[in-house]
């Protein structure tokens, strides 16, 4: 006679299964537990992406849906990959899920196969445009910064040496470095790599892509092993990673993709976000279940933020604030770049000296070089400053945002416990983090406790992490090395033309990102924000960007009418179609790239030409002076630009006189 189950093994286990759907809404309760086993999570900013994706792996492999160890959460940073581990485990799901980034698991991968054939390891290499320098040599015409974009490029989509000048040319991509250079240099570049024995990043994903379409027994083992995938940040996805996700897919539908279309910032490395916007086509039969409470930012964010994607002409996203109503969205304008950074300083004084602190304080721009003068200004005035690059994050957010992610105070006073113990692997920032937020924990559930969001609240009110060494401190980061952070106050520099949208953004896909990028430095904020921008800057005038029009009064929560979705086109159309001025600017562009046989918009950027029919300049001096002309282009084709402005002028008196 079979023993009987262990009854009290199964009460826990549907405790524990209770627990996880407890503190979530219906949307996310309806993602976590949905029995479809293709599925795709349009979670917007502050929707509770990372805890819903997590959730449903743990309800997954709590329920046998899933074997923890056939499991593999993928997404593309260490450090986000070692919070989802974390995250997991404290969810009770073990340590045998896999919980890496592409190129790791790819490497695991790749390892085991190259022991199986008694080859000796490659030692993967980082950076491949030191290799790329030893390829060129010093003396070469080409900058090492043009090959090593365009290789990018090339790599993201598995495009090797032979193919690359073909697919440039059907997808009409204008090329950083002379198309044969680049061809050469990738030749070179394969055998130098060959020759010393190393692999690069992109290496790893190719040479699985290849073992799993030539090596049967190779395939078949990656798939044994990953039966169940999970893709965090799935908006991220460039060919190459899409590829090897769809062959250690093969043709089984256990895949779980979580992202959101409006937050795909990354084009330089493929990025697309129609992965998720045609999600159909591409999966045939999924299902798709969207997340549009934002639980971090305020009202007024929530509506600045939506209104960026609107005057962007980027698809609007439902989204709500779960929050009260705050301040209202500030827009300051200053003279000049100087003026700006000490007016920032200023008003985070002000807010430090309101707190008692600048923690969970932030300046976002969108370039690493608008922030060291915010930072002199900030420490002139005695405020601590940190400029932070992408791959940097505060420890303290990252431990807490793990607390906030328990179902329940039991969860919560063992993770505290366990924190008090680190691995080995452990930084010493994350233990000395980790054991401040433990402190917390421990005062927070003495005070009667509650689940990780009741934590999160009774963090947001108690601030008890303000005597952590360097903690008090600004932030300052790029739009790009923002992604996935929060802040209680946040100011966004720099909020012109030229910056936001950025002046390099030629196509319109490069455009429409631009857009989305401004989106996710505005909804960093969670309760203040504040949107700065300079009339001039380097000694050139500037304009306000459009992406922040109208944000400090549009009203939160409600979507913009018909007819303001309207107006904006018609002001669209007519600043790019109807101006007089802008018209002959046009015509002038249209007949000088025709005679030197170049495209238009690479002799001049629409932006440009709309900021001369703004100016309507009457000297050369003033032309160059205005932002995207400078003194070359003034020199060349100042005389023929002053004429187009004078005949639009023109015209438009003799209108006014009929």
């Amino acid at each position: 006679m079979p023993d009987s189950p262990d009854v009290s093994a199964i009460d826990e286990r549907d405790t524990t299964i209770t627990d996880l759907l407890a503190d979530l809404d219906d949307d996310q309760r309806l993602a976590v537990t949905s029995g479809a086993p293709l599925l795709a999570i349009i979670a917007g900013a502050g929707s509770g992406k990372t805890r819903v994706l997590t959730r449903r792996v743990a309800h997954q492999c709590l329920t046998g849906v899933a074997e923890p160890s056939h499991v593999a959460v993928l997404t593309f940073t260490r450090q986000a990959a070692s919070e989802l581990h974390r995250r997991l485990r404290a969810l009770g799901t073990g340590d045998g899920i896999i919980a890496g980034t592409f190129h790791s698991v790819a490497l695991a991968m790749l390892r085991q196969y190259w022991d199986q054939q008694g080859r000796a390891h490659p030692t993967v290499v980082s950076d491949r445009r030191r290799l790329i320098g030893e390829v060129i040599g010093p003396k070469h015409g080409t900058s090492i910064a043009a090959l090593g974009a365009d290789i990018d490029w090339a790599r993201a989509r598995n495009v090797d040496a032979s193919r690359y000048a073909s697919t440039v040319t059907a997808v009409g991509r204008r090329s950083a470095a002379p198309v044969a250079d680049v061809m050469r240099v990738m030749t070179a570049l394969e055998k130098l790599k060959a020759k010393r024995g190393v692999i690069d990043l992109d290496d790893l994903l190719s040479q699985t892509i290849h073992l799993m379409k030539h090596d049967e027994k190779f395939a078949a083992i990656a798939r044994w092993r990953i039966r169940h995938l999970f893709v965090d940040e799935a908006q991220d996805l460039n060919p190459l990673q899409l590829t090897v996700l769809e062959l250690w897919r093969g043709d089984r539908d256990q895949l779980t993709m979580v992202g959101d279309p409006s937050q795909s910032i990354y084009g330089f490395n493929g990025s697309d976000p129609t992965i998720l916007t045609n999600l159909e086509i591409r999966f045939p039969g999924i299902e798709v279940v969207r997340l549009a409470t934002n639980y971090r930012c305020t009202p007024e964010v929530v509506a600045a933020g939506l209104n960026a994607l609107d005057l962007g002409g980027e698809e609007r996203p439902v989204s709500t604030s779960a929050r009260r109503r705050g301040s209202a969205v500030r827009i300051r304008v200053f003279d000049d770049e100087t003026s700006e950074a000490n007016g920032i300083a200023d008003m985070l004084l002000d807010v430090g000296r309101e707190r008692g602190t600048w923690h969970s304080t932030a300046v976002l721009a969108r370039t690493n070089a608008q922030l060291p003068p915010i930072r002199v200004a900030l420490e002139s005035r005695g405020v601590a400053a940190r400029i932070l690059g992408a791959a940097a994050a505060d420890p303290i957010q990252r431990a807490t945002r793990e607390v906030g992610d328990l179902p329940s105070a039991t969860r919560i006073a063992t993770w505290s416990r366990d924190a008090r113990d680190p691995s080995d692997d452990d930084e010493a920032e994350d233990i000395i983090a980790r054991r401040a937020v433990a402190d917390a924990v421990d005062e927070f559930l003495r005070g009667g406790g509650g689940d990780g969001r009741a934590f999160l609240a009774w963090v947001r009110a108690n601030r008890p992490f303000d005597v952590m060494p360097d903690a008090n401190a600004v932030e300052l980061l790029t739009f790009h090395g923002a992604k996935g952070r929060e802040w209680d106050h946040v100011v966004v520099a720099g909020c012109e033309v030229g910056l936001m949208p950025h002046s390099s953004a030629k196509s319109d896909l490069e455009r429409a990102e631009e857009v989305r990028l401004a989106y996710v430095a505005i909804t960093r904020a969670s309760d203040d924000l504040v949107l700065t921008h300079a009339r001039r800057r380097r000694e050139r005038s500037r304009t306000r960007s459009p992406l922040i029009e109208g944000a400090d009064a549009v009203e939160p929560g409600v979507a913009p009418p018909e007819e303001f979705r309207r107006a904006n086109r018609r002001r669209r159309s007519s600043a790019t179609e109807g101006d007089a001025v802008l018209h002959e600017l046009r015509e002038w562009r249209r007949s000088a790239g025709r005679a030197a046989q170049v495209e238009a918009s690479l002799l001049c950027s629409d932006a440009t030409l709309a900021l001369i029919a703004e100016r309507r300049p009457t000297s050369v001096d003033e032309l160059a002076d205005i932002d995207g002309v400078g003194p070359l282009l003034a020199r060349r084709a100042g005389t023929r630009i002053l004429e187009a402005v004078s005949r639009g002028v023109a015209r438009l008196t003799d209108r006014a006189d009929d």
